[in-house]
Parts: structure tokens; sequence; C-alpha cells
């Protein structure tokens, strides 16, 4: 196995990444967390049973997936928080704060604009966009054909630059 010896070693090397997928997922800090606990967890006891067909971050995403979609189903009220919660105005490094404001409000729209989208779109444009994961390891995750994550994605796309647009001439109305 690649560049990882111990539990411990494959912990460090992909729970952030795997905690951000879910936090885009659900939203929400602590229960992004949480899922993330779960699929280590699970991934742990599952270790025996990983053939190497795939790379072990692709089996992770595809266990974190599955997480998500078990919590997803078991919710009953699938509560938004604000996403302005999610993501805070804080600054790491001096920025111009007009410029960080708008960079803060676009992220928001766009997040926005992800969210309205449905389910398997949400899931394909955030495995791709933001996790920079490739069309094979998405198809992996989510256990659909190559055609089927390329064609959904494009799908998303359009729908994600409608809805953009959308709002874009709604705020110009103004």
């Amino acid at each position: 196995m690649s560049n990882w010896r111990t539990v411990e070693d494959l912990y460090s090397l992909y729970y952030e990444e795997i905690f951000r997928y879910l936090l885009q997922r659900t939203r929400q800090k602590e229960l992004a967390q949480d899922l993330a606990q779960d699929t280590f967890l699970k991934a742990f006891n599952g270790l025996a049973s990983f053939k190497g067909n795939s790379s072990v971050r692709t089996w992770l995403y595809t266990i974190a997936h599955h997480t998500f979609i078990n919590w997803y189903r078991r919710e009953t009220k699938f509560s938004k928080h604000p996403i302005e919660e999610t993501f805070s105005l804080e600054q790491n490094t001096y920025k111009n704060p007009e410029e960080v404001v708008a960079q803060k409000a676009e992220q928001v729209q766009l997040l926005t604009a992800i969210s309205s989208l449905k389910e398997d779109y949400q899931t394909v444009l955030i495995l791709r966009e933001y996790q920079e994961l490739s069309y094979d390891e998405i198809a992996q995750i989510v256990g659909w054909k190559l055609s089927k994550v390329k064609t959904n994605l494009h799908r998303a796309k359009l729908e994600l630059r409608k809805h953009l647009c959308k709002t874009e001439d709604d705020r110009n109305e103004v």
C-alpha cells in the first residue's frame, strides 16, 4: 500500500480531506466531524477487506460517501444551517477587507446555488470541483459508469450556470 504504514498514518493523511468533503455535503461542522469519524472507524474495521482495486483515497471517499448517504436517508428533517455559520469571515492572511467580503459573498452565492441542485448533481460537483477527484475516482465512489459521471457533471454545471445567471439578472433588475 502506498505512503502509509500504520492506521495512524492513514488517518493523518486523509482525515482533513474527508472531513472537508463531508462538511461540503452537510454544511454542519460537528456533524461532518462525526461522519468523518464514522468513516474512519468503518475503514479501520474493514481494512482487511480492502482489495487494492482502487487507491486507498478513493476507497475512503467511497466509505465517506456511503456514510453521508446513510445519514441523509435516516434523517427525517434535513435542517439547513445558514452558510454564513459554516464559512465565517475569518482571515488567515491580510487582504483588502472589501475584497474579502466580496469573495465571501460570491462563495455564499455559489454554495447556495449548488445546494439548490438535485442531490446527484451536488455530489459530482463537490467531488470534482472542491475535492478535485478524477472522473474515474468519482465513478468508483458513487458506483456509476464513467459516462453517467460525465453527463451528470455536465448537466450540473449547466444548471448551476443557469441558476447563477438568473440570480445575476434578478440583482440587475433591482
